[in-house]
């Protein structure tokens, strides 16, 4: 169904616009989608590249989920000013705080160039040919688009490889913080909920986007103004209810919905436990040094937040495919293929071998699969010590390089100095037991599957070995670091080769670069290549499918209704919440359920202005059968007149398989309801001037949509 996918607003297909409307749409894809006029896609802005905000007021007001905002605002923290404890609003523009390399990018255009990008290029090339033709092909066009110095731009693939797409893009670089409630709101119940529902977290930050006086991009000036955009999204304050049409419009980052099955077993039966399994090792550590210091908690909640969201979406993933039998649903699929394609003597010609091809592939990458995996988890996500010796590779070359001035080395210790900011959130105790965790997990699997010894020095004991290694490692206290730098001269470079972490650091990424990146690179272009033809043969061969592209971080729209579901055997979930649950949740002994108490005043009051439902209640989320992603976080959700009833911030534990399978009866994205946002911003914070500078509108019945609201309108 044409609900089920992703669609690029800009190639929206007569069917997908025919059920939109069907389901409850009232504007047009015009409106959605527009290059001579401002349409709804102006509102929409790619926060930090990561996350989708959404445009709110013509003075370049931008809602995002606190969780997109949560590094942000964990950087402006600290024991004086704990904004993640106890919120942050700015109560003039005069107050609002810069956030160095934090950038909004907003789509001009998208183009289809496909033909440009395919043209000349020989049908009988080889897979590098192939990409090297593409690549070439793609900086052309993206070096045409940028001679503007206002413009960005950069293609993708779609349909992996079967479409392109060129999008013009402009990049705000001066993004200010504006607000944020309080962790106890915008993270309310944030490990134990996470990817669950019934959910009843706050999850929203503020930000403004600011430009130069002409209005275009420009870093950091005091000088800035608030920028008008093309649009902003009125906010409707009606709420909704059952059935209520839905749209998301976002950038979420990755679907993989037309992998084989083959594919499936290797993520259900290798990847997610292995994932899970080093991610429980440090999340074990850092949770419990969380709980027991206050000064930790601001340092690793960031650290934790990127570690345990994944950490738990793979379990439920791994459910959700598992209980709805997504093996046993490729399998059948496939089988019809084949069937219909023997049947055919033009398409067994053309795609005879294509899935065998994939499974093939499928068992020789496994191997290489675990052992890049176990270098994320353990390099990228385990033990930050170890990223953090990378940046000093430099110092050692230029030291080995004799003809690299002592005046150059001095210079490049000066700036390394002014860059030692790591150790604000860093604490060593933390860094050494998640190495001793996850080290003995990573080495044995690698010996394994790869023959590399990762830690080949290590003798005895693991904690012993690591222990005394994070001990006499220059690179684990800033006094030392700040020491060895002052007096640092050429020959020192032989000191940091006998650093015991030094080599496990150099040890990792050896073993990934020469035993894992080039082979698994030379694998995934060969099962890039089958699945741009898999993907062609299925659109061919099985026609009466309807096909989205899988998502890739670029804009997309996703569709559905406002709908609760069943989960399992016996449950019946409802479609939103209230405060009424805010309150029951609260447990005082458990920081995740602690409540500020103002709040809690606001709900023995009933002081809840004109933000109430029907029934005289605060509504706090609500779920709705949109295909979401990772990257849809912050997405704003329209209604049928495109105005704007939330933010989209997660899914169900249920629906997280729908990166790699779809189930319209159980697939669910949770969206904070935006009456409990604006709730918060006037009656909690007092910043009732932020909602003053949005556009509120009631429900419409049976009316006609209200036209895009632009700055001149607003």
């Amino acid at each position: 169904m044409a609900k089920e996918g992703m669609w690029v607003p800009s190639t929206i297909q007569k069917l997908v616009a025919d059920d939109m409307t069907a389901m409850g749409m009232k504007i047009s894809p015009e409106e959605l989608y527009a290059v001579n006029k401002s349409s709804i896609k102006d509102a929409i802005v790619h926060f930090g590249g990561g996350c989708t905000s959404v445009l709110v007021s013509d003075g370049g007001l931008l809602l995002t989920n606190h969780h997109c905002g949560y590094s942000r605002i964990q950087a402006h923290s600290s024991l004086d000013h704990n904004y993640l404890e106890d919120g942050f609003w700015a109560m003039s523009k005069e107050e609002e705080l810069s956030n160095p390399n934090l950038t909004a990018t907003i789509i001009q255009e998208m183009v289809d160039v496909t033909d440009k990008v395919l043209e000349g290029l020989d049908e009988n090339a080889s897979q590098s040919a192939r990409s090297e033709h593409i690549k070439a092909k793609i900086e052309e066009l993206v070096k045409e688009v940028t001679a503007d110095s206002l413009l960005n731009a950069y293609v993708r693939a779609f349909y992996y490889g079967n479409q392109y797409l060129l999008f013009k893009t402009k990049v705000y670089k001066d993004v200010r913080l504006v607000g944020a409630p309080p962790s106890s709101i915008g993270k309310y119940g944030y490990d134990t909920d996470n990817w669950v529902w019934p959910r009843h977290t706050g999850d929203f930050s503020v930000f403004r986007v600011y430009a130069n006086k002409d209005n275009d991009p420009a870093a950091y000036n005091t000088e800035n103004v608030p920028y008008k955009p093309d649009h902003f999204l009125p906010v409707n304050v009606s709420g909704v209810e059952k059935d209520d049409f839905t749209l998301v419009y976002g950038f979420p980052g990755r679907t993989e919905n037309y992998i084989a099955s083959t594919s499936v077993e290797q993520v259900l039966d290798v990847l997610n436990p292995l994932r899970y399994e080093m991610r429980s090792a440090s999340l074990d550590i850092i949770d419990a040094a969380m709980r027991k210091d206050p000064l930790t908690k601001i340092q690793y909640s960031a650290k934790q937040s990127r570690i345990s969201n994944a950490h738990k979406k793979w379990i439920g993933q791994t459910k959700g495919l598992k209980r709805h039998k997504a093996i046993a649903k490729k399998d059948s699929l496939e089988s019809l293929f084949k069937k219909r394609m023997t049947a055919n003597p033009e398409w067994s010609k053309k795609y005879d071998g294509v899935l065998e091809a994939m499974a093939e592939i499928d068992g020789n990458i496994t191997p290489l699969n675990i052992g890049r995996n176990y270098f994320i988890e353990f390099f990228y996500m385990g033990p930050e010590i170890l990223r953090f010796i990378g940046n000093f590779k430099e110092l050692v070359v230029m030291s080995k390089d004799e003809s690299v001035s002592d005046e150059a080395i001095r210079d490049w210790i000066t700036e390394r100095k002014q860059k030692l900011g790591f150790y604000k959130n860093y604490n060593a105790d933390i860094d050494r037991d998640i190495m001793i965790a996850q080290l003995p997990m990573a080495r044995q699997a690698i010996k394994k599957h790869l023959s590399v010894d990762i830690a080949p020095l290590m003798e005895g004991d693991v904690a012993e070995y690591v222990s005394r290694a994070y001990g006499e490692s220059v690179f684990t206290n800033k006094e030392r670091m700040m020491e060895f730098l002052e007096n640092y001269n050429r020959k020192r470079y032989k000191k940091i080769g006998k650093d015991k972490l030094w080599q496990l650091s150099v040890a990792m990424e050896g073993m990934y670069f020469s035993r894992v990146k080039e082979p698994i690179t030379v694998m995934r272009s060969q099962n890039d290549s089958l699945m741009r033809i898999w993907m062609e043969a299925q659109m061919e061969v099985l026609p009466e499918r309807v096909y989205s592209p899988d998502a890739n971080g670029t804009l997309r729209i996703t569709f559905g209704k406002v709908e609760g579901y069943v989960p399992f055997d016996g449950a019946e979930y409802d479609y939103y919440t209230t405060l009424e649950g805010v309150i029951e949740k609260e447990d005082p002994t458990n920081p995740e359920f602690n409540l500020p108490s103002k709040l809690k005043e606001l709900y023995a009051d009933k002081d809840y202005g004109q933000y109430a439902d029907e029934d005289g209640k605060i509504r706090v989320c609500f779920v709705a059968s949109n295909h979401t992603s990772g990257g849809n976080s912050g997405s704003p959700v329209l209604d049928g007149n495109g105005h704007l009833i939330g933010l989209n911030f997660d899914r169900t534990w249920e629906s997280t398989m729908s990166d790699i399978m779809f189930n319209p009866t159980i697939c669910r994205n949770i969206t904070v309801d935006i009456r409990y946002v604006l709730f918060i911003m006037d009656k909690y914070a007092g910043a009732k001037h932020l909602v003053d500078e949005m556009k509120l509108v009631k429900k419409i019945e049976e009316a006609a949509p209200v036209e895009a609201t632009s700055p001149e309108e607003g």
